[in-house]
């Protein structure tokens, strides 16, 4: 087995200027949509405001740095090497174990279901910054106060205008006995639309029952780092820092960092190489993400592994698949050839 493989793919052409208004779809009615902004963005944010609360009232402690240090590092590797890099864009292959390690830690985010997650990127590289993209900031925004509605929109509340989130893991249940029936189907439902996106994936049972235990997954990051607290200093209160730090505080700023490459990642920073969107590269949300942040790298090339394509350019995440690939543990690890580097170089 290789340890790399070149990209067939060429760079894509820059994007014209001005974005058409994006099309209308289904969206949640007013107490649906208040409902779901109060679970998603509301809880996590009490969460966070409890770790202040316990950072203002007694201070914070090596151990909870510690573990809000961890929990963050294992969770964003679940997000950006397992749901971004392996799920929603197979940039390499792995075991059936790791790929499961993969599909616990990102699934611990909270951010959705390893499924629904990839398919929801894979819509949204379908469309970049084009009518169907789910959360681009630019559609329809031409004042500065539109993008600047756009820029929080991506941020914060782009999922209250995508109802299928919530009926995906329902429709999954129904069809997991029959996915080619499901891969088939013409039905024209935004959840429908979502699982044709998968047709690698919906096939392998073992995997769709391991996704489909999703809610067990995000209580698991909040039960872990509350047992590490307890079993190192043997005492409730540890286990309660452990839960505030490890489990809430983490959990809120995982969101936020990983939301901030839709709208961050499409409005602040560079674009070094063509592409048919307004991505861009920024140093901060690279160091933040493991290496998303270099994300007009990663849609001139989203097949690509790797997204580290200068040398000052750090990219953790490309780092530890490349180790892994040195471990035997993962291969046809894809990158794009040195021409293809060039040819996207082009103009800039």
């Amino acid at each position: 087995m290789s340890a790399a493989t070149s990209l067939p793919e060429t760079p894509a052409t820059p994007l014209p200027s001005p974005l058409p208004s994006p099309e209308p779809h289904e969206r949640l009615s007013g107490p649906r949509r208040a409902v779901v902004l109060f679970v998603v963005q509301g809880i996590p944010l009490l969460g966070f405001c409890a770790g202040v609360w316990l950072f203002l009232r007694e201070g914070i402690r090596a151990w909870d740095v510690g573990l809000l240090a961890a929990m963050y590092l294992l969770t964003m590797v679940g997000i950006e090497v397992g749901f971004h890099r392996y799920f929603a864009h197979r940039t390499f292959e792995t075991t059936r174990p790791l790929r499961a390690l993969f599909l616990i830690l990102g699934s611990m985010a909270g951010q959705g279901s390893a499924l629904l997650w990839s398919a929801v990127h894979r819509t949204h590289h379908a469309h970049t910054d084009q009518p169907g993209d789910i959360h681009s900031p630019w559609l329809g925004r031409r004042s500065a106060w539109d993008k600047l509605c756009g820029f929080f929109w991506a941020q914060f509340l782009w999922y209250l205008d995508v109802p299928a989130i919530g009926r995906f893991g329902r429709l999954l249940d129904r069809h997991r006995a029959s996915p080619a029936g499901l891969l088939a189907s013409r039905e024209t439902d935004q959840e429908h639309r979502f699982a044709r996106t998968l047709p690698d994936f919906l096939r392998d049972e073992p995997l769709v029952r391991l996704n489909q235990r999703y809610g067990t997954w995000v209580l698991l990051g909040f039960a872990l780092p509350a047992l590490a607290g307890g079993l190192v200093t043997g005492s409730w209160a540890g286990a309660l820092r452990g839960l505030v730090w490890g489990g809430l505080v983490r959990y809120y700023v995982v969101q936020q960092v990983t939301f901030a490459i839709n709208s961050v990642g499409h409005t602040v920073g560079v674009r070094s190489l063509n592409s048919r969107d307004y991505s861009r590269n920024n140093v901060v949300m690279a160091v933040l993400t493991l290496g998303a942040g270099w994300h007009n790298n990663h849609h001139a090339f989203p097949g690509s592994a790797r997204v580290d394509f200068r040398w000052w350019q750090v990219d953790l995440g490309g780092l530890l698949i490349r180790l892994l690939a040195r471990l035997g543990l993962a291969w046809e690890v894809r990158a794009p050839s040195p021409e293809a580097l060039a040819a996207a170089r082009t103009g800039h």
